[in-house]
Formats: structure tokens, sequence, C-alpha cells
């Protein structure tokens, strides 16, 4: 952190803590320069004690002055704040130029293009910002409240809340996407378009998958645990409900097994990542028809394999290997940061073992498959892109 931010946040933090009206004042009597507080004059009409008048005693007053000057002041009843986090031209530029960067390679848009794009996508959001504002705002502090306080996870009851209360965005979501396609669209070649349409189509159907989740869950169509973003498979685990000789352990293996059964649905679908990296490949290397063909059928091929190792046992020993280790984190350090977590780790290490070598099979074959003349202008064009961010050459 630079000095200068760091200095700022402490002023701030001191400033916040140290309530100057609360302090008692002796805590400024005795401050080397502070001179506004003098000795009050003695009064001609109150007469003077004698020298042999014992003296009131010193303890009495005193505890009677630090109990007044200690007495609690009634709390401030808080509201929401008026200001808050605001969606800012510059954040959304900096969001479409996040999303930009990422297209610029997969279409292949030149930096004037790209500029364009930014700037649609940037308007886009602030419209969507501005025009939804009262709506996103309910919705997103929902979300944050509930998701805080359940670890990522939405009780029913929030869950049927947020639904009602998003639902009313859903429309003005996908005409975003709908008007930030045909913005990008017009700034793009027919090649380009044609890919970034079909890419465009799978992104506004998850609107549609996200809606229907939305209506499931107003109609009270949703568990314990939901999460907006993914449906999560229903298991015989899902109820966190205390039975008769449950146990605050039970309950927490039940909840760790709920939770890598839902991960597991991407943790272990090494398949989609290979479908991806061949996908890439084809584009990468610019493959004929032939090539395509034999390509997808090393992904095949692997596939098959890969579903041979997923037997049903091996798929108990990596869930209980994963609720082993989601549990770990809730113990002491003995156990999350020592010989236990190394022997988890190596674990689990044999149990993916078989699926990394199968992945770096299918990577090597494909290697095969591009001609000398496709490899080389391949390296160029990434030698390029590079290039045009800073590195001079390629470190392979």
């Amino acid at each position: 952190m630079p000095k200068y931010l760091y200095r700022t946040v402490h002023a701030i933090a001191i400033a916040a803590c140290l309530n100057m009206a609360a302090a008692p004042k002796w805590v400024f009597a005795y401050a080397p320069d502070n001179t506004s507080e003098q000795p009050e004059p003695e009064s001609k009409d109150e007469p003077k004690k004698d020298a042999d008048e014992p003296a009131e005693d010193s303890n009495d007053s005193a505890d009677e002055k630090a109990e007044a000057e200690t007495v609690e002041k009634p709390r401030v009843d808080y509201g929401p704040t008026e200001l808050g986090v605001r969606m800012t031209p510059a954040i959304a530029k900096a969001i479409s130029s996040s999303m930009t960067r990422r297209m610029k390679d997969r279409y292949s848009l030149d930096d004037k293009q790209v500029e364009k794009a930014t700037d649609a996508i940037q308007y886009q959001i602030m419209k969507l910002a501005h025009e939804n504002a009262t709506v996103g705002r309910d919705a997103f502090e929902l979300m944050m409240a509930t998701m805080i306080s359940n670890d990522g996870e939405m009780p029913k009851e929030d869950a049927v809340e947020f639904a009602k209360t998003i639902k009313p965005l859903i429309p003005a979501l996908r005409q975003f996407f709908l008007d930030s396609s045909a913005d990008v669209g017009k700034i793009m070649s027919l090649k380009q378009r044609l890919q970034f349409t079909g890419d465009m189509t799978a992104v506004t159907a998850g609107v549609g998958v996200f809606e229907a989740r939305m209506n499931r869950w107003e109609a009270g169509e949703v568990a314990d645990g939901a999460n907006p973003f993914f449906d999560r498979p229903v298991t015989p685990d899902d109820d966190d409900q205390d039975v008769e000789g449950d146990s605050k352990e039970s309950r927490e293996l039940r909840r760790a097994r709920r939770d890598v059964d839902r991960s597991m649905a991407w943790t272990i679908n090494v398949e989609a990542n290979w479908e991806q990296y061949v996908r890439n490949a084809i584009i990468f290397y610019d493959f004929d028809e032939k090539q395509q063909a034999s390509a997808n059928g090393i992904l095949e091929e692997c596939k098959a394999r890969a579903a041979k190792v997923k037997t049903d046992e091996w798929l108990k020993d990596y869930r209980e290997n994963r609720v082993a280790d989601r549990l770990s984190w809730r113990l002491d350090s003995k156990f999350n940061q020592g010989p236990f977590r190394f022997q988890l780790e190596r674990s689990y290490d044999k149990l993916m073992k078989p699926l990394n070598d199968i992945a770096k099979e299918l990577k090597r074959r494909i290697e095969t498959l591009p001609t000398s003349k496709q490899k080389a202008e391949a390296r160029k064009a990434a030698e390029k892109a590079m290039q045009e961010r800073g590195l001079e050459s390629l470190p392979i």
C-alpha cells in the first residue's frame, strides 16, 4: 500500500474512533497547550474552610465524578446510508474494457474496433444502471446481506424474497445483452459477427435459465442453501433441521457433504475443459476439416477413458476426500496446516492422477496434428499478440 494511502486511511480511522465530544473533560484539562480552561475564582460569599477542618472524602467525589463522566449515551438508531457504491463511468469503462480485452483475441478485433466496442458496452452499462437503480440496489443489498450471513448461501425464505426483488430487473438484463450485442456487431466484419452472434446466443440463453430459476424460487420451489447463479443437486443431506440425537458435528458433516456434492458438478467435469481446449486448438492452428475430425476423435477417446476412471468407487473416494478437506479447515492449525493436510492432498493427487495423465496425453496428441507451417504461423500470431503487450519474445 502506498504511504500516502496508508496515512490517509490511518487518519480517517483515528478520526472515526476518537469521539472528542464524548471524552471526559479531564482528558484535556492537563494538555500542555490547553489554556482555555482556567481555575474558577473563589466565591466571596463562600466561607473559607478552617485549616483544621477535615477535608471531604476525595475518593467519594472522584467516584461520583467518574460515574457522571461514564454515563452511557443513548444509541443512535442508524438506518441505511444515503450514499453508497455507485456505478460510475469509470467503473463501467473498466468493466467494458475487461470484456473487450477478451473479445479482441477471440474475434480478432483491431484496436479501433476494440475502442468502439468498449465505448458501446460502457454506454449500455450506464444506461442499465440509471434506468434500474432502485431495483438493482435493493437486489444487491439483499443478496450481499443474506449470502455473507450464510457463507455464500441463501435460506429458503430469503431466496424467495430475492427472487421477488430481482425479477423486475431480468427484462432489463436481457435488453442490455441484446442492445450491447447489436452495438458491438455493427463494428464487426461478417465473419467476426457470425462467431460473436453464436456466443451471445449462449449468453442470452443463460439469462433465460436464470429467469426460470427465479420463477421457481418465487413459487417456493427452492431449498435452504440456494445460490442464485447455479442449481445445486438435491441430496439426502439437504435437511439441516435438528433430529433426535443430532449433534453440531453431524450438522457440519451434512453441510460439508452438501457443498462437495454441489461443487463436484464442475470440479471433476474435466471433459468440459478438454472440449474447450480442443476448440481453441482448432482455432489456434487453423485446422482443416480432416484435422478437426482427428482432434475430435482424440477428444472422444479421452472422454471415454475418463468415464472408466470415474467409477462409483472413485466418486465415493473423491467425495469423502473433499468432505474431509472442508472439515479440516474448521479445525485448528495442527490439522489444516501440517501433516494431516499433506496426507489429504497426497490422497487427492493420487485420485486425480489418472485424469491428469489423460489430459496430458490429449494435449500431446493434439500437437501431432498441425503441420510445420501451421505451427509456425500460430507461433507468429502468439508472438505478435505478446509484442503488442510489451513482451519481445516468447519464453517457449
